[in-house]
């Protein structure tokens, strides 16, 4: 049996292991030197749980949040946002939920506060007793094993489940994603689980091409978190509510295929308002939809890799898929930009056109010369012009 750090050490031996690297990390401790330091076992998975809590803690909103205490690089790297888990397990709340490939369980988790009772299974010792650690609930069951063994198999039906969830495992560094390398093999799963419950949720690269996802009778749920793709979820059974859905994982504002969407309008005249175009929404290919719902046209002559919507009123209830400006200024002469900043008081300006990553600097600081506002601008390049906004 693989060991852990929980087979050698006490919680409090790990948590003053675990403080004493973060300290020489934050004292700008390259690895190696740490390593050279440390006298204990295991020291190479104490490195990595330390860089990994101290990434966590810089951004819980978007990380698996304060509560989970044990999880290394790779771990958290894998893992499902903790507002992203919550969220799923809102909408999959069901009296009897089998997590599949449950990882550290952070989904895991988030499902024994939706649901009566939780059976996760996952294939990794090391994970499983790290999930065994961070969540003890007497509704969450944790048990090592192959999804696609007989063994597995037997357990998921005799726990009888409402509604089964898989996360399966997508290799870190594929070029082009692609169903065939994502274990276990989806196709064989949903042909054995199908048998105990239709309503099936799986989780798959959000990135991967949508002619590859023709052959699945679900439901496709583009997920975003900051106004950005974040997961694709399919939903077979009596989860599935639409084809093709976009939803925001913070509001619960979604939009959804619609047949009656007619072609977004393309406008060349630009409104008291523009929309950068969250690119889940271009992914999900439901523009025409959102132009329906914001009443907004589509900006002719922007950057090739925006995709610019405009109207003459806000409309702040889908600025998580179309986040808002409001135009302040546009000039065509770019020695003209920084005085419009100053003029309306901005001390930021955050680029938003294509630029050579080399030159990006180099132009924002030209703008940003001699401004000493708090406001923030956004600079758009649309029809040769540079367009000067502000967030709604």
């Amino acid at each position: 049996m693989l060991k852990t750090i929980f087979d050698i050490y006490s919680k409090e031996e790990i948590e003053a292991n675990i403080a004493e690297i973060k300290e020489l990390l934050n004292d700008k401790y390259s690895d190696k030197d740490i390593l050279d330091e440390l006298n204990y076992d295991m020291k190479e998975e104490f490195l990595s749980t330390a860089k990994a809590r101290l990434r966590n803690e810089k951004d819980l909103y978007k990380d698996i949040g304060k509560d989970v205490l044990y999880f290394n690089e790779e771990d958290l790297r894998f893992s499902t946002p903790k507002i992203i888990a919550d969220y799923r397990a809102k909408k999959l709340k069901c009296n009897k939920i089998v997590d599949l490939c449950s990882g550290i369980g952070v989904q895991s988790n988030a499902f024994s506060d939706s649901c009566k009772e939780v059976l996760a299974i996952e294939i990794d010792p090391r994970k499983v007793k790290y999930a065994e650690e961070n969540f003890k609930k007497k509704n969450l069951k944790f048990i090592i094993g192959d999804v696609l063994s007989e063994e597995i198999i037997t357990k998921v039906k005799e726990f009888s489940p409402d509604t089964i969830f898989v996360d399966p495992e997508r290799l870190a560094g594929e070029e082009e994603r692609n169903l065939e390398s994502i274990k276990p093999n989806l196709k064989k799963l949903i042909k054995i689980y199908s048998k105990i419950t239709s309503n099936i949720c799986i989780e798959i690269p959000p990135r991967i091409e949508n002619n590859k996802l023709k052959e699945f009778e679900c439901e496709k749920e583009y997920l975003t978190l900051k106004n950005k793709l974040n997961r694709l979820n399919l939903y077979f059974g009596k989860l599935k509510e639409f084809d093709i859905r976009v939803s925001d994982a913070f509001s619960g504002v979604y939009i959804y295929n619609n047949d009656s969407a007619k072609k977004i309008k393309s406008n060349h005249k630009m409104g008291w308002y523009i929309y950068e175009i969250s690119d889940a929404v271009i992914k999900a290919g439901l523009l025409n939809e959102l132009g329906k719902w914001t009443e907004a046209d589509l900006l002719l002559g922007t950057d090739k890799n925006k995709v610019i919507l405009t109207n003459n009123k806000p409309v702040i209830k889908f600025s998580c898929f179309a986040e808002c400006y409001k135009v302040i200024d546009k000039t065509k002469n770019i020695n003209e930009v920084n005085n419009i900043l100053k003029n309306n008081k901005f001390g930021k300006a955050v680029i938003k056109y294509s630029i050579e990553p080399k030159d990006y600097w180099k132009e924002r600081n030209m703008f940003e010369k001699g401004l000493s506002g708090n406001k923030e601008a956004v600079i758009f390049k649309i029809n040769k012009e540079y367009v000067i906004g502000e967030e709604v």
